[in-house]
């Protein structure tokens, strides 16, 4: 089985990606870490909201250590698997979650990048919950999304595309481009 792991930074266009990649062929399912976090939020009878998931964030990688997302989503991706060409992950965040992730397949990482004035207006302008609202809460989530070692799975990711001066179409066929290429690997 693939799994692509797609990674970047908040806002970056990582969800837009995998999305692209899934619609233009049904053998690609997706599946979002980040609701994982937002379903254990919920869980958990917390607020929605950013500081509700990096909360939740820390305390699941304390009680199960820093592949705990890979870990909550291994019987979602087997089950996705079967039948696919391939499992796109959305969201990313640590070099052990690629490691356990390689325990259940053949596993490829793609970086999405864009600077953080533009992923800072796409938040603001996406509006989610739990999407930050000022200059200062967008940096303090890069920090926390850095100090959970994101930066080193972008740094080692086996594909980059740099989203920045593109379109949406072009970001997801240069993502749909790579994936496909992954899927025909022997």
């Amino acid at each position: 089985m693939l799994i692509v792991g797609v990674t970047g930074m908040p806002g970056a266009g990582k969800t837009t990606a995998a999305r692209h990649v899934a619609s233009i062929d049904g053998g690609y399912e997706v599946l979002s870490m980040g609701d994982v976090i937002r379903e254990e939020v919920r869980r958990r009878g917390m607020p929605p909201g950013l500081e509700s998931q990096l909360r939740v964030m820390e305390l699941v990688r304390r009680e199960h250590g820093p592949a705990a997302l890979a870990a909550l989503l291994e019987p979602r991706i087997r089950s996705a698997g079967a039948g696919t060409r391939a499992v796109i992950l959305d969201g990313v965040r640590s070099p052990e979650e690629v490691e356990r992730l390689r325990g259940m397949g053949r596993v490829r990482v793609l970086a999405i990048h864009a600077s953080p004035r533009r992923r800072f207006e796409y938040l603001r302008r996406r509006g989610r919950q739990d999407d930050p609202r000022t200059w200062e809460e967008f940096v303090a989530r890069d920090r926390a999304e850095l100090a959970l070692g994101i930066g080193n799975v972008i740094a080692l990711a086996d594909g980059m595309i740099v989203n920045e001066g593109i379109s949406v179409e072009e970001l997801g066929g240069r993502a749909a481009g790579i994936v496909g290429a992954w899927a025909e690997e022997p």
